[in-house]
């Protein structure tokens, strides 16, 4: 059993900063244990309960040996004057800012309102390469520095249908480069870019701009593995509520900063550069997208 960190930073903070004040008169029923001149009370239990998914009365006895381990260590951190020590202070602001705008976020936004079953059956029709026709692709893969990948090399990888002739195109423009042979399921794949794998035939090549990076993707096959109405729904349902979610809250966002007066005192250049397209369209994706699949959707 695992407390988020968050959490555990605040419960931190709040007893650095006396949150539980020690003269306030509790309920014997309430303290649960004493850690020296420490309390530890049902609320504090309760309340790291209530941050752990599907938590079991089992689990109270662990949560408070949690507890009253932490508050040895917050009452050590007082005794050493760890809470003036700049980084200290830091981290506790840092974690209240975060807990206090998750907290504003969920009362100004609220949670969405659960899809209807057209717009479920909509997005089931409308991304056939995830449901009906979806499919498992086996991929070799080549990662290189981007800065040595130009439209002469893409031009040459434009007759290569094997791994084979894509080692032995970038052998010849003296590039290095890492290969292995990759698995990946239709919803572990960018979304937007999904059709264009759909479309690949065998020996076919994308290329994935990743940091500072190229990764090539050449189909080595295919393996149908259609999902049904019925079995999607679910993921879908989920995919649709996370994605009005995130539409309510850049909506609600953009109002908040339309009604503050907000001033750059410093700005900071972003990467905008493209990369150059091979045999098939260049498309950017990050580590996660291509490892931890679609959020909502898995």
């Amino acid at each position: 059993m695992n407390v988020k960190p968050l959490v555990l930073a605040v419960l931190i903070a709040c007893s650095l900063t006396a949150c539980n004040d020690k003269d306030e008169k509790k309920s014997p029923s309430q303290v649960l244990a004493k850690v020296n001149d420490a309390e530890i009370t049902v609320h504090q239990l309760n309340f790291v309960l209530g941050q752990i998914p599907n938590a079991q009365a089992s689990q109270k006895q662990q949560v408070l040996d949690q507890l009253i381990d932490q508050e040895l260590l917050v009452q050590k951190a007082s005794e050493l004057k760890l809470d003036r020590e700049p980084n200290v202070l830091q981290a506790i602001e840092n974690a209240k800012r975060q807990i206090l705008a998750q907290a504003a976020a969920e009362r100004v936004i609220g949670k969405p309102t659960e899809p209807s079953k057209s717009a479920i059956d909509d997005f089931y029709a409308k991304n056939p390469a995830l449901f009906a026709e979806r499919k498992n692709y086996e991929f070799v893969t080549f990662v290189l520095d981007k800065a040595s990948y130009n439209d002469a090399v893409a031009k040459s990888l434009d007759t290569a249908t094997t791994a084979a002739q894509v080692k032995s195109a970038l052998d010849a423009a003296h590039i290095q480069f890492t290969t292995n042979e990759t698995a990946r399921a239709a919803e572990q794949l960018p979304m937007a870019m999904l059709p264009k794998f759909a479309a690949m035939n065998m020996g076919d090549i994308l290329a994935l701009q990743e940091g500072d990076k190229m990764v090539l993707l050449q189909l080595k096959a295919t393996v149908p593995a259609p999902i049904a109405p019925k079995e999607a729904e679910p993921m879908i349902k989920r995919y649709l509520g996370n994605n009005e979610a995130q539409t309510q809250a850049e909506a609600k966002m953009k109002a908040l900063k339309g009604a503050a007066k907000i001033e750059y005192l410093q700005r900071f250049a972003s990467e905008t550069a493209q990369a150059p397209k091979p045999n098939a369209e260049a498309g950017s994706a990050t580590d996660e997208s291509l490892k931890a699949g679609l959020k909502g959707l898995k």
